[in-house]
C-alpha cells in the first residue's frame, strides 16, 4: 500500500513536468519570442505550417496568444530556405524524414533531389547491416561446434558477400547520381 501511495504521489508531482516537457515553448518564451524569427527558425528546420497549432497550445496554457500571422510571414520565409533542391538532397542522404511542408511550386526539385539523397542513405545503411551480418557469421564459424555447422555458416558468409559487392555497387551508383546533382547546380 505504501509503495502505490508513493507512485501516485511521484505521478502527481512529476506529471507537470512531463507534460510541459512536451511543450514546443515555455511561458517565458511564449512571452517574449518574436513571432516572425520563430516562424522563420521553423519553416528553416522543415516544420509544416500547422506546427503553429503547437506553439499556441504550449501559449496558451500560459493565457498568452500567439501572433499566427507574424509566424507565419517567418514560416513562409524560412520553408523556402529549406525546400531548395541542395538542402533536399542533404536531408536525403542525412536520413532524415520530410514532413511534406514544402509549398507546391518548389516541392518538387526538393523531393527529386531529397529522394536521390535518400538512395544514398538506404545503399550506406543495406551496406552497414550485410557487413554487421557477414562479421557475426565470421565469429559463428569461429565458434562452431561441428564440421557441417562451419559449411553451413561458410555458404551463408559466401552468399553474404555477394550481397554485399551488390550493396557496394548500389550506393556507388546512389553516390554518383548525387554527385551528378551537385555537378549540374555547381555548373548552373
Amino acid at each position: 500500500m505504501r509503495s502505490a501511495g508513493l507512485k501516485i504521489a511521484t505521478i502527481i508531482l512529476l506529471g507537470p513536468l512531463a507534460l510541459s516537457a512536451c511543450a514546443t515553448l515555455n511561458e517565458a518564451e511564449c512571452e517574449t519570442s518574436n513571432w516572425r524569427d520563430l516562424g522563420q527558425r521553423n519553416g528553416q528546420s522543415g516544420r509544416a505550417s500547422s506546427y503553429v497549432v503547437e506553439h499556441e497550445k504550449a501559449c496558451s496554457r500560459f493565457g498568452i496568444p500567439v501572433d499566427s500571422a507574424s509566424w507565419r510571414a517567418g514560416w513562409e520565409i524560412g520553408i523556402r530556405q529549406y525546400c531548395t533542391p541542395q538542402n533536399g538532397l542533404q536531408q536525403g542522404k542525412d536520413g532524415k524524414n520530410y514532413a511534406q511542408s514544402c509549398p507546391s511550386d518548389v516541392a518538387p526539385g526538393f523531393l527529386r533531389t531529397y529522394a536521390i539523397g535518400k538512395r544514398v542513405y538506404d545503399a550506406k545503411r543495406e551496406r552497414e547491416n550485410i557487413s554487421n551480418e557477414i562479421d557475426r557469421l565470421q565469429e559463428s564459424i569461429g565458434e562452431a561446434d561441428d564440421e557441417k555447422a562451419r559449411n553451413e555458416l561458410q555458404t551463408k558468409l559466401i552468399l553474404k558477400q555477394s550481397e554485399l559487392r551488390f550493396a557496394q555497387d548500389r550506393l556507388l551508383e546512389a553516390e554518383r547520381q548525387a554527385d551528378r546533382v551537385l555537378y549540374s547546380r555547381a555548373s548552373n
